[in-house]
């Protein structure tokens, strides 16, 4: 994604985009101007004009998201294109752009544990949605004699590169040991969606202790994880919950539906 020009208070922004890719919202591109100072990100260039730029690439999330959007000159951006500027070097120039000097580089270890806390409940989040996404596409392929379903394939390459994203941020805010952990994690799913989008039968035929097995080395992962994130913040394991609590579910209204009274239940 490319937005070119003069800024937001300029008179506005021509904007180079396939027709299919929707604008990013003035507003986000306001506030991403406003945090750069008008300037480019990387602290070493501060050059202009500018352009916006998806972290993880637009074609992969598919969505404009604040914390994966970051304003370059087209230099750096070109060079960010490339590959001469990696995507974590790109998370950590996002992150000095929070301090109060954008030229002073943190510590890597002085990430607030509110921040931590933030990074890995998120991808808890982006992990969990991703594994719903790749079990709802192994049902479809076990159930369905029409190859892969499209929706299906799309959406769980989607929240493949969100959890990536995720993981990111939450490696690049731990230690090395939650990095380590946090990909241990990444790759169990990863393995998992391969699997079945290889439609590997040691994968889609499991037996019930096979599962059951499987399952056991997801919880050891994330437990292993949860270890980590807690001694990085100082915390014994039992101090922080495992999973962030549900919200209370509302209560929902009746509705009466039908006249013939099927699938009446009682409490």
């Amino acid at each position: 994604m490319r937005v070119l020009g003069r800024g937001v208070g300029g008179g506005g922004y021509p904007a180079r985009m396939a027709a299919h890719r929707s604008k990013v919202p003035r507003p986000l591109v306001r506030q991403l101007f406003v945090e750069a100072g008008h300037r480019c990100a990387i602290p070493a260039c501060r050059a202009t004009p500018l352009e916006i730029a998806h972290i993880v690439p637009w074609h992969r999330v598919r969505r404009h998201e604040f914390h994966n959007l970051i304003v370059l000159c087209p230099n750096c951006h070109t060079r960010f294109d490339r590959g001469e500027i990696d995507r974590q070097a790109m998370l950590r120039y996002k992150e000095l752009l929070r301090l109060p000097d954008p030229n002073r580089v943190a510590p890597e270890d002085s990430a607030p544990k509110a921040g931590l806390i933030r990074a890995y409940r998120r991808f808890q989040r982006e992990v969990d949605v991703w594994a719903r996404a790749t079990g709802n596409l192994d049902m479809a392929i076990t159930f369905s004699s029409h190859g892969f379903p499209p929706g299906n394939v799309r959406e769980c390459r989607r929240a493949a590169s969100l959890a990536r994203l995720a993981a990111d941020k939450l490696g690049e805010l731990g230690d090395e040991g939650t990095t380590g952990a946090v990909e241990d994690v990444f790759e169990w799913h990863q393995q998992w969606t391969g699997g079945v989008f290889d439609l590997d039968p040691a994968v889609l035929n499991r037996s019930r202790e096979e599962r059951e097995e499987w399952q056991e080395e997801r919880f050891l992962a994330f437990a292993r994880l949860h270890e980590e994130i807690c001694a990085a913040l100082d915390l014994d394991p039992g101090e922080l919950d495992f999973f962030e609590a549900e919200p209370a579910e509302e209560e929902l209204p009746v509705v009466a539906l039908g006249t013939r009274g099927f699938w009446e239940t009682e409490d």
